[in-house]
């Protein structure tokens, strides 16, 4: 009995935790993601990606699947908007948290503007 509570507290966890891969650079700094957020808590269907210096890169889904982003300094609740920057796909995913589904996807990105230069990639999963 205690190895199928541990078994089944082992798969909640895994199930629900982000998981984030990738090789994202922002202004050639190579950058460690953290966490992630569905868009939809903040009003876009896309991905609020999280590194470990507090910096937020946004990523909305566009009709055409390019990536329209902004870029958030940590502790900023304004960000800087980059526009269209590469590849973009996102998907729900069965699972959900206070009524917002997880989502998963990739973004491919490469732009310049604003003072910002993003480039690399992302993979996401379990982002509620």
């Amino acid at each position: 009995m205690r190895a199928k509570t541990l078994c089944v507290a082992v798969l909640w966890w895994a199930g629900c935790s982000n998981q984030l891969s990738g090789d994202l650079e922002i202004n050639g700094e190579r950058v460690k993601l953290t966490s992630c957020r569905n868009g939809i808590v903040y009003g876009f269907r896309g991905v609020e990606l999280t590194a470990d210096s507090g910096m937020r890169v946004r990523i909305a889904a566009t009709q055409t699947g390019e990536a329209e982003v902004v870029v958030a300094p940590a502790g900023s609740d304004k960000g800087t908007r980059l526009g269209l920057c590469g590849s973009f796909a996102v998907a729900d995913q069965h699972s959900e948290i206070n009524r917002v589904k997880n989502v998963e996807g990739k973004a491919d990105l490469g732009c310049q503007a604003a003072g910002f230069t993003l480039k690399g990639g992302a993979s996401f999963s379990n982002c509620h």
